[in-house]
């Protein structure tokens, strides 16, 4: 019987850890390149960029401070919202205007 345990737990934590890593692997930063400056502002309009600055400050302003998106460049910044994106529970579009801002006023 202990042994049944086991294995259902085992299952279980199997389970778990390959449903977050199917989140974390269909963000926009893991599945998209790393755009240029240039490139998000030719892509995205200055209405999706304030989209994207207004769900920056409220998901990522609910567990830590935030840090200005000028502290970081275009590939760290995507680094960083590898893990990032799946904490604040964003969908692909909103990882995606979040760092079409982030990397518009990147370093």
């Amino acid at each position: 019987m202990k042994s049944l345990l086991k294995t259902l737990g085992l299952v279980l934590v199997v389970l778990f850890l390959v449903s977050c890593a199917a989140r974390i692997v269909n963000t926009v930063a893991h599945l998209e390149p790393v755009p240029t400056k240039a490139e998000v502002h030719e892509s995205f309009s200055a209405e999706e960029l304030g989209q994207g600055g207004a769900l920056f400050t409220n998901n990522c302003d609910k567990c830590h401070k935030l840090f200005e998106p000028e502290s970081r460049d275009a590939e760290k910044w995507n680094e960083v919202l590898k893990r990032m994106i799946p904490k604040a529970k964003l969908n692909y579009e909103e990882g995606k205007l979040v760092r079409a801002y982030i990397i518009a006023h990147s370093e």
